[in-house]
């Protein structure tokens, strides 16, 4: 099987690109069969010229809406989409897509495992990663945060929010819940004045700079917590997944791609939300996503500020849980679909 994917270090596809091209190259060659990575909310192939005789691909959506507007041409086009998420499959199922099943991205175990807390040093480090974007919902992890520091002194914010596409952290500027001015600086920068600007204390934050993914263990070590409130995910949220098998507890958003990862056992799931109606640049229908409290979250950041003996127990949870992810695990379930694909389309040619 060929794998046609982006790779690189330091965003999702890129990784899931690597570890799957890696895994898969293990594993029988199934010559005519591609595994492909779908790109857009078009439902078509990153690569088309990399089309076989026999297509696999591999998605991940967050515009339900858009993307019901292609699933009946998708369906006949591809011989199998695998979804990222179940709520993903949910989505193509009722579109019309039958040929579908959802495979989970996995966790390098050698990166991210168990790792001891930082010594008792009176800081409370909340942890907050992935692109800064409206979808992903640092604004709420900002307004929540700056009630939460205004009552502990010993509240610190840790971020990973570096955002390579200035059209995504444009996005910001939907929020009712943050002052948020797009400018034509670095991201650093825009990070800098926008935590500013919101009334988070600098020098109770460390934003990270963007790192290669095997370096990022190193940050999740010194946190105590995890924010999670997004909006929408079309997987399972590969950051928040690599922050909880490193044995760290989230609060998070549990809808969505969230949904196939995040319990009551290994988290402090969200369960209050708001439907928000996004619109595409033509003023289009184009999503229905789900928004979270900030009272709520605040709510969950005191739980746990109170309660360090339950966040321990539920990072155990986690960590355990996420043991269950694996590429190269992802890597024999698409490797599957492609016998099964080739054994039909190729009888006799397969074993």
């Amino acid at each position: 099987m060929k794998v046609s994917m982006p790779s690189g270090r330091a965003h999702g596809w890129g990784i899931a690109g690597e570890y799957l091209t890696r895994e898969i190259a293990k594993l029988a060659y199934l010559e005519g069969v591609t595994l492909h990575c779908i790109s857009g909310h078009d439902l078509r192939p990153m690569n088309s010229a990399d089309w076989n005789r026999i297509n696999i691909g591999y998605c991940f959506f967050e515009n339900d809406i858009e993307t019901l507007r292609h699933t009946r041409r998708a369906a006949r086009e591809w011989d199998f989409i695998v979804a990222g998420s179940s709520w993903c499959e949910y989505q193509l199922r009722i579109g019309g897509v039958r040929n579908t099943s959802t495979i989970l991205q996995g966790i390098d175990p050698d990166n991210f495992y168990p790792v001891p807390y930082r010594q008792e040093d009176g800081r409370f480090i909340v942890f907050s990663g992935g692109k800064f974007e409206y979808r992903k919902g640092q604004d709420l992890v900002i307004a929540a945060m700056r009630v939460f520091m205004q009552r502990h002194n010993d509240a610190y914010l840790a971020c990973s929010w570096i955002n390579q596409w200035p059209f995504s952290l444009a996005t910001m500027s939907q929020s009712p819940q943050i002052t948020f001015h797009p400018s034509n600086d670095d991201c650093m920068t825009i990070l800098q004045r926008t935590l500013h600007e919101n009334g988070i204390p600098p020098d109770r934050v460390y934003l990270a700079p963007l790192v290669d993914n095997t370096l990022i263990r190193q940050i999740y070590q010194q946190t105590d917590i995890g924010i999670f409130p997004n909006r929408c995910e079309g997987g399972n949220n590969m950051v928040m997944c690599e922050y909880m098998a490193c044995g760290r507890t989230v609060i998070a958003s549990d809808a969505t791609g969230h949904a196939d990862v995040i319990t009551a056992q290994n988290a402090f799931p969200l369960s209050g939300y708001s439907p928000v109606l996004i619109k595409d640049a033509t003023d289009k229908p184009s999503a229905i996503w789900h928004e979270a409290t900030v009272e709520e979250i605040v709510e969950q950041l005191e739980l746990a500020y109170q309660n360090r003996g339950i966040c321990t127990q539920k990072g155990t949870v986690a960590a355990n849980d996420m043991k269950q992810l694996a590429w190269d695990k992802a890597a024999r379930e698409f490797h599957t679909i492609g016998v099964k694909l080739a054994t039909v389309a190729m009888p006799g040619q397969c074993s």
